[in-house]
């Protein structure tokens, strides 16, 4: 059986300008949601570190800011069509670049929102070289992770977000997009727009007891903390 190896990658980021957090699709003739992917020759003695650094010298231009360390690699979706074995290494991305959009002619920006009435994730066109085209599906990955037989993309955003949602029980992984300096206010408000429920600290106190593991406060002269995630947490 042949093999094929390939990266789909999610990125969000969010926008000061219209206060809403993006990802990045591909454009196609079908109006489809479409996650960016490229292929992948994977050497055999290759790490997930590989994967990550040849994920940003993909992605990365003059206008994007993206640290290694803010790359994740989730999971692996293996499916089998043709007699070709395809592994798809699920990739997540959070840029930190606040104000400018950068994207080729054949990518756009959605925003990204959830209706938790409908259990749906809106993503509404904002921003690229093409037909402005929204997408609405179903949130199937609402309660745990769903398989993938089929590599659809709809499913593997679903994955991504069920991760991301996971990842902020353990540490404010949204406030990466903040680069690595955030606020806890930054952090809840990434989450609201998000949509994504979780418990949220009352004060700067909890906050920090809540994510011990994950979080060192940033000593400066400014008036509200900002706090930065441990490298070692990072590096896990």
């Amino acid at each position: 059986m042949k093999t094929r190896t390939k990266i789909s990658y999610v990125i969000l980021k969010y926008d000061d300008q219209t206060d809403n957090i993006y990802t990045k699709t591909s454009n196609n003739e079908n109006h489809v949601y479409e996650i960016p992917a490229f292929e992948y020759v994977q050497k055999q003695d290759s790490k997930l570190a590989d994967i990550k650094t040849y994920v940003l010298e993909k992605v990365i231009d003059f206008n994007t800011f993206i640290d290694e360390n803010h790359i994740f690699i989730p999971f692996i979706n293996v499916t089998f069509e043709n007699n070709i074995q395809t592994f798809n290494y699920i990739v997540v991305i959070f840029e930190s670049n606040q104000d400018t959009f950068s994207s080729l002619n054949y990518e756009s920006w959605h925003r990204v929102k959830y209706d938790h009435r409908k259990q749906f994730w809106n993503l509404t066109w904002g921003n690229g070289l093409t037909d402005p085209v929204d997408f609405k599906f179903e949130n199937e990955a609402m309660m745990d992770y769903v398989a993938n037989p089929h590599d659809k993309d709809e499913l593997t955003f679903d994955n991504v977000m069920h991760f991301v949602t996971e990842q902020t029980n353990d540490f404010p992984i949204l406030g990466l997009m903040s680069g690595n300096k955030f606020t806890m206010k930054q952090v809840f408000h990434y989450q609201d727009l998000l949509g994504i429920e979780t418990l949220k600290a009352g004060n700067n106190e909890t906050f920090e007891n809540q994510y011990s593991d994950s979080i060192q406060p940033i000593v400066d002269d400014r008036l509200t903390t900002s706090y930065k995630i441990k490298n070692n947490y990072l590096k896990k």
